[in-house]
């Protein structure tokens, strides 16, 4: 079975299927903010789906992280590193790329697994 969790016209905000948690792409919502506070933002939702899905970080199992600019590595480290700490690892991948909107300065997608 396919769990749709807040499913909307383009696409869903998480999906679970097979013990499998996969959110779709996380920005901030105030995209004023620096690197540290936008970080802080998306990590808190993802947190919040976790939460929803009967997750936690312990469950992680990657994240996957883009940065309009990789001049913001230290900055998001500074907030990721202290979000995992105390937590399992999972793999990450941190990559350069153009976002959807200038504003957005992080992109995080979490994937989950629920033994």
């Amino acid at each position: 079975m396919i769990k749709r969790i807040e499913p909307g016209s383009r696409a869903s905000r998480a999906v679970e299927y097979g013990g499998h948690f996969v959110t779709g792409g996380v920005v901030a919502d105030d995209k004023s903010a620096d690197i540290v506070g936008q970080t802080k933002q998306v990590l808190a939702v993802v947190d919040e789906l976790l939460k929803d899905a009967g997750l936690t970080r312990n469950d992680l199992t990657r994240v996957q992280i883009w940065l309009s600019d990789i001049g913001h590595f230290d900055g998001m480290n500074r907030v990721y590193d202290k979000w995992v700490a105390g937590y399992e690892k999972p793999a990450r991948a941190t990559v350069e790329s153009r976002l959807a909107d200038p504003g957005y300065l992080i992109e995080v997608q979490a994937f989950a697994y629920r033994a």
